[in-house]
């Protein structure tokens, strides 16, 4: 991540956003158990966990968002590999996982 940044720009992107977009970690829409299910989405992380996502109530079953009530990096990585929440200009690009959104479709933000 780039480290030019105002202070507004950092508070915008805490950890669980860098994880999201800097991590191994893959968005699919086509697998059966979601496959024509709007808005559900699997996340593979690169040790092959996988967590059912569901981006419309923003919902993850991974341990840190259901007993931490956080938004996860799972919830996250939708959220950007989608096109539902934009990616600050500021963000050094080479830094983001360059498969970000391959297997997805964007949506309409």
């Amino acid at each position: 991540m780039s480290t030019t940044r105002s202070m507004s720009d950092a508070a915008q992107l805490d950890q669980h956003d860098v994880r999201a977009l800097t991590q191994y970690l893959t968005v699919l829409e086509d697998l059966p158990r979601v496959d024509g299910a709007d808005d559900l989405y699997v996340v593979v992380s690169e040790s092959g966990s996988s967590y059912l996502v569901d981006a419309r109530e923003g919902a993850c079953e991974c341990a840190d968002h259901r007993y931490r009530d956080v938004e996860c990096k799972h919830i996250r990585r939708v959220a950007f590999a989608t096109g539902r929440r934009e990616i600050p200009e500021w963000v050094d690009e080479d830094a983001i996982d360059p498969d970000l959104g391959r297997h997805v479709t964007e949506v309409d933000a």
